[in-house]
């Protein structure tokens, strides 16, 4: 009994060193990981990250239109609605283009799903694209936002019409 307490005991000491062997192992694979993962960060555009998180998940067949999270959802109609002309944007345009941000995620997303997940992702994707409640929202939440034009600093724009006489 006492040997077998002896055993038990020495074969946890021997298991600490091969954890720490994987842990120093783990850390250089995770500071090369840290490095592809900055690199596609700094590749995609804005939004771009969460839209293709949120795409992922919809492949992976547990998420669709229909029982999509909030947030997943804003994340996809933000990514969507990117890029867009506030001053032009009417609920026409605006679908049209949020069907070509579609289909350029899904582009993007390709290289992370077989074929029958791009399936899904691909009606997921459309569906929200062309859903016209999130059109309206987008084309009204944009309109009610006023366009800020910035003009280079130290510009004025005004050039003393505003009354200070400079």
């Amino acid at each position: 009994m006492e040997q077998n307490r002896n055993m038990e005991q020495g074969g946890t000491a021997a298991a600490v060193p091969a954890e720490k062997k994987n842990e120093n192992r783990k850390r250089e694979v995770s500071g090369k990981d840290a490095q592809i993962i900055r690199a596609f960060l700094e590749s995609v555009g804005i939004y771009e990250a969460d839209a293709l998180r949120v795409s992922i998940v919809i492949a992976g067949g547990k998420v669709s239109a229909d029982n999509i999270s909030a947030d997943d959802r804003l994340a996809l109609n933000r990514y969507l609605n990117s890029s867009t002309d506030n001053d032009r944007l009417t609920a026409e345009n605006a679908q049209g283009h949020r069907l070509n941000r579609a289909f350029g995620l899904m582009e993007r997303v390709a290289e992370f799903c077989d074929k029958q997940q791009l399936v899904t992702v691909n009606k997921t994707l459309l569906s929200i694209a062309v859903n016209a409640e999130d059109i309206n929202h987008a084309v009204s939440s944009l309109a009610k936002r006023p366009v800020s034009v910035q003009q280079p600093q130290g510009n004025s724009g005004n050039n003393g019409a505003n009354g200070t006489g400079k």
